[in-house]
């Protein structure tokens, strides 16, 4: 849900996509593309606008580039019920946002790795320095540690499930959202100016 001519006047002016504007220019063999050159490269090519949006995540940046459509008195109720469904659905994307893609690329293991991992070597530290527990009932820590190791990956299987399940619903809702649209434009229920940012 971007706005193609912001899209592409962000990474020609906004030194935050100089890296992607860089590999465009690289592609194009220009080293100052102009507007129209940089959208055609963008409509070929759709990676590029993945990395623009991978550019926006990590900035903490949203790319749902759709606003509220505001339903206006005259509108048919055909128009202010679309409108209504369609802002609906934005806002629940823009919740979504962060399971716009699988969680392959993920970093859950590290997270709740570290975790895990610190939270061993404090234990560790603690019964070796202050406690005799090792020479007193070590197979008990060996337990408590082989727990936590489990309770750890519990915790990484729960996290990627639940990545898994928001992003089906972000796509899902996507999907839709993005009928919708189509539908708004092409019955002229409202034009581009309105619906994006």
């Amino acid at each position: 849900m971007i706005n193609i001519k912001k899209v592409v006047g962000q990474i020609k002016n906004d030194i935050l996509y100089n890296t992607l504007l860089f590999e465009i220019t690289e592609a194009l063999d220009d080293q100052d593309p102009d507007l129209h050159e940089i959208e055609n490269l963008l409509q070929k090519h759709p990676h590029y606008i993945a990395e623009y949006k991978e550019i926006n995540r990590f900035s903490e940046i949203s790319s749902i580039q759709v606003k509220d459509l505001v339903p206006q008195p005259g509108d048919p109720a055909v128009c202010k019920k679309l409108k209504l469904e369609i802002n609906k659905n934005i806002k629940r994307l823009k919740e979504l946002e962060n399971f716009e893609t699988d969680s392959s690329g993920s970093a859950y293991s590290i997270w709740i790795g570290s975790v895990g991992v610190m939270v061993i070597f404090m234990l560790h530290n603690y019964f070796a320095l202050f406690t005799e527990l090792y020479t007193s009932h070590g197979n008990y820590l060996y337990v408590l540690f082989a727990l936590i190791t489990a309770g750890t990956y519990w915790s990484y299987r729960r996290m990627k499930q639940n990545h898994e399940v928001q992003h089906q619903r972000f796509l899902v809702i996507y999907q839709k959202t993005k009928a919708l649209i189509a539908k708004g434009l092409d019955t002229k229920f409202f034009g581009d100016e309105e619906l994006y940012v």
